[in-house]
């Protein structure tokens, strides 16, 4: 197990030793501190380094362990063999620095050519963040404002007037937090000879974008509505404001700052770049064929090339901005409202966030068709990871490669559960499936709930396993028993569902619970 750890791992950068950065205290007395006490507390720092890393590396875990059965776990080569993930790089920051990164498996199945700290990967909805971080900085500037309505920036296009944006206008604060009340959730990837819209055609929904018009579809401040339309709106504020493309504007305001020189929004991302991990199927075979990757020409929402350890840099700059360090990234008033939600959601000005006092954490997903990124930050410890991978089925091991790092670093172990060995019959299970319509906004326990989105869901059993997806089916979540009613999901403790029986015995709703947050459905007859 150990052996094939260490023979899918290709480099490990270490950034460790006894000084500490100054506004964190302790710099200057360590300074003044013998030579040889400094040796011993950088051997000592690299042992305790080394034992994170291993158990990071050999604790890979699932979400939901049954009692008093075998508690798995695994290595980071077992879980990509198992999952098809050919590629996996990580960064862990620690107090405010990179601890350790670290590359692991190939850039392309089939050949010896190794992940490395270097390797850029497509990082899907990560790149939300990102654009934001661009966005801040401009009202910072004084550029923008966050509370004007965005078609006064607006010459080349502007939002279609209906009766949701004419009651309320469309500000960018809602655009970050995902509550403008704006279309289209995310956007398809285009293949190496596929025709690629621009940034008007994509905004229009005119061929070859492969999306509908972006447009107002609630009132805007009303409810959480992820949109990339959104994304790709305050992309072209951008633009307009700056006189740059968007790359170039991105560039210009937060790769260069803050030194972050793998990072490009350049699509397609030309070959040139090199060092470049490529595509890969549900199966861990490649595809995107002859290149190796596909163009993501909605740059500011899922367009984003870049390393872990180059990513570390700018989830650092916005911790160190959040804590009021001096010549911080961002405003420390700005750097807190980015970290606030913005009701009603669970969204700050680009991440989404939970958690309280020292567990509070901002956190953002990224997905595109064959590449998967998640990335964690604590804003008050200066901790965080960052987590890639070049294969379509990449969030089974980031989940369990998250929770391995959690427990190695002592972080708070969030979506993690025990749960009572129960078996339910057929009939059991029978009773719980169906259609189930999520309810007025009366029956809404709390609408600040991203997962729980969708308009209705569908319960379906097959065998002894009962799953939960949107109402055609897509996304399903395999739900584990705690009893007869109660359900936790397997890759994540955190999100639960509570089946509720009605006056008269039978299951009449459902309550999709993620942490603080739920939403009701009602079952249709």
């Amino acid at each position: 197990m150990k052996k094939a750890a260490a023979e899918v791992a290709t480099t490990v950068t270490p950034i460790i030793g006894a000084e500490r950065r100054r506004s964190r205290a302790g710099a200057s007395v360590i300074a003044l501190a013998s030579l040889a006490f400094v040796q011993c507390l950088s051997a000592a720092e690299t042992g305790r380094d080394a034992a994170r890393i291993r158990a990071a590396e050999t604790g890979l875990r699932d979400a939901v362990e049954v009692q008093g059965a075998r508690q798995e776990r695994w290595t980071i080569a077992d879980r990509m063999k198992h999952w098809g993930v050919p590629g996996v790089s990580v960064a862990v920051i620690r107090d405010g620095m990179v601890a350790w990164a670290k590359g692991y498996g190939l850039k392309q199945a089939g050949t010896t050519d190794k992940i490395d700290t270097d390797t850029v990967f497509s990082v899907g909805s990560v790149s939300k963040v990102g654009a934001a971080s661009v966005t801040l900085r401009l009202v910072d500037a004084g550029q923008l404002n966050l509370d004007h309505d965005v078609n006064e920036y607006l010459t080349r296009w502007k939002i279609p007037p209906n009766a949701f944006s004419s009651a309320r206008p469309v500000t960018l604060r809602g655009i970050l937090s995902h509550t403008a009340g704006l279309n289209v959730h995310g956007f398809p990837d285009f293949k190496p000879d596929a025709p690629v819209p621009t940034l008007l055609e994509t905004l229009q929904g005119k061929a070859p974008a492969l999306t509908e018009p972006v447009q107002v579809t609630h009132l805007p401040g009303t409810k959480l509505v992820y949109s990339g339309g959104g994304t790709t709106i305050e992309q072209l504020i951008i633009e307009e404001r700056t006189g740059l493309d968007f790359s170039a504007a991105a560039r210009r305001h937060v790769f260069d700052p803050l030194g972050m020189k793998r990072s490009t929004y350049e699509n397609p991302l030309p070959a040139s770049h090199g060092n470049i991990a490529k595509a890969h199927d549900r199966d861990g075979k490649p595809t995107a064929l002859p290149r190796g990757w596909e163009t993501m020409p909605e740059l500011a929402a899922s367009g984003l090339w870049t390393t872990p350890s180059d990513y570390a840099k700018l989830m650092i700059a916005l911790m160190d901005s959040y804590q009021g360090d001096a010549n911080s990234f961002l405003t420390h008033e700005l750097a807190i409202q980015m970290m606030t939600e913005v009701g009603p959601s669970r969204a700050g000005l680009g991440p989404f966030l939970d958690g309280h006092g020292l567990s509070r954490r901002f956190a953002h997903s990224g997905s595109n068709d064959s590449y998967k990124a998640y990335i964690e930050g604590y804003p008050a410890t200066g901790d965080g990871l960052v987590i890639f991978t070049n294969g379509r089925r990449g969030f089974r091991v980031i989940n369990e490669l998250r929770r391995a790092i959690a427990i190695a670093e002592g972080w708070p172990l969030t979506g993690v559960t025990t749960v009572p060995a129960v078996t339910l019959s057929a009939p059991q299970l029978a009773e719980l499936t169906g259609l189930y319509m999520v309810a007025p906004a009366g029956g809404v326990v709390n609408t600040r709930h991203g997962v729980a989105a969708e308009a209705a869901y569908k319960v379906s059993a097959d065998g002894t396993h009962l799953r939960i997806s949107d109402a055609s089916g897509v996304g399903q979540i395999e739900l584990i028993a705690e009893d007869r009613t109660h359900f936790v999901a397997d890759e994540d403790a955190d999100v639960r569902v509570e089946f509720v029986r009605g006056y008269d015995g039978s299951i009449e709703r459902l309550i999709h619970r993620y942490g603080e947050y739920a939403v009701e459905a009602i079952k249709q007859k």
